[in-house]
């Protein structure tokens, strides 16, 4: 990427910032969105809640392009969980069904299906991954006529390992199943496709590839799903027209996905979004993942010529790479020392994620320092 881009992302000149995976450091426009609202929020001028809304719909026509969705199969939630959470309580599932997942999920999905177990007798069926992979065999093996929800990452938040999302929706649909994805790992970095993949459900956040703020996400449903989920609960947000100008007694009630949408959400974050979704489709979703696949390539390599054990299978195909470390104290500090930020997981797990504001020379960099201070594992 240009120097132009460097210059939008202030990170880049004081850290080696290796961490999108965790979270997305803001672009200037981004940042200058934020601050105009709250600037004219202060005057008392940020407008009404219908001004708000308008900028809601922006945003969701924006994502629904993004992700080769419509506008009306996006709603706007606060996190990824909420979004697997309307899944979850949506679906008519009852004791005797089951739902697939696989252990290199994020604990809150692992969380949500758990819960279902607890209150509705629903089997968890989990699936193990082999060196850091998760096959469509795997999944065959686990799925059967009572299986309601085969439920994935798009991409690992452990590894950065690439599910066959398209194998694995004909393999849900053939058992009269859905297939539900979170997303977060995968929307922004590299290029995702909810008609061509077959997905029933996505959910993801917005604060890391995404370059978005905490505490706004967005929620898929395929179209013809919707009459299928009814809401948990209710607000204001989801009514069309009102019986009266009290707005006491509703009279007609969304029917797109925004039925999910209740009240009051990260307002000041949907003008952010905004900027942050702009800014994306002004550099373009194939330079994007064409820069973060040959970041991680080149990551990957490097880690390994240097003896590290890989956890994310040769020839990754997202933007996260992650690899074992003897001594997690050890390596953090000369992380730190040398302003590199990356993420180590729980296990002794070192995670690199570069995105499209990175280098090749930062990745040199990086190989460099763990070469000269920590020598070949």
């Amino acid at each position: 990427m240009n120097s132009t881009v460097r210059s939008n992302f202030p990170v880049t000149s004081e850290l080696t910032y290796l961490d999108t995976a965790y979270d997305g450091p803001y672009p200037l426009p981004v940042v200058e969105a934020g601050k105009d609202f709250l600037e004219r929020r202060s005057r008392g001028v940020a407008g009404r809640v219908r001004d708000w809304l308008e900028v809601l719909d922006e945003v969701r026509a924006t994502i629904a392009e993004l992700i080769n969705a419509k506008p009306s199969e996006i709603a706007i939630t606060s996190n990824t969980t909420e979004g697997t959470n309307i899944v979850a309580t949506s679906l008519d599932l009852e004791p005797g069904d089951n739902v697939v997942w696989d252990d290199l999920s994020f604990p809150s999905n692992a969380v949500v299906w758990l819960n279902l177990e607890r209150s509705r007798g629903v089997e968890n069926r989990v699936v193990k991954n082999t060196d850091g992979a998760v096959t469509l065999a795997d999944f065959e093996r686990a799925v059967d006529s009572r299986t309601k929800v085969i439920s994935i990452s798009y991409v690992s938040h452990r590894n950065g390992y690439v599910y066959d999302v398209k194998g694995l929706a004909d393999l849900a649909h053939a058992h009269g199943a859905y297939l539900h994805v979170d997303g977060i790992q995968a929307v922004g970095a590299i290029q995702v496709d909810v008609k061509r993949h077959g997905i029933d459900f996505l959910a993801s956040g917005t604060y890391k590839w995404l370059l978005g703020p905490m505490g706004l996400a967005f929620f898929y449903v395929k179209e013809e799903l919707l009459p299928q989920l009814d809401p948990l609960f209710g607000g204001f947000l989801q009514v069309t027209t009102w019986a009266d100008d009290a707005h006491l007694y509703p009279r007609e009630f969304h029917r797109s996905a925004r039925k999910f949408e209740t009240a009051t959400v990260h307002f000041q974050g949907s003008y952010e979004l905004r900027a942050a979704l702009g800014y994306i489709n002004s550099i373009g979703m194939d330079r994007i993942e064409e820069q973060v696949l040959r970041l991680s390539a080149k990551t990957w390599r490097g880690l390994n010529d240097l003896g590290f054990r890989m956890l994310t299978p040769a020839g990754p195909r997202s933007g996260i790479v992650s690899c074992a470390v003897d001594d997690e104290e050890k390596v953090e500090q000369v992380l730190n020392d040398h302003g590199i930020v990356a993420s180590i997981n729980p296990g002794n797990e070192l995670r690199f994620s570069p995105h499209f504001f990175n280098t090749e020379e930062e990745i040199d960099y990086l190989l460099s320092v763990l070469e000269s201070v920590l020598g070949r594992q």
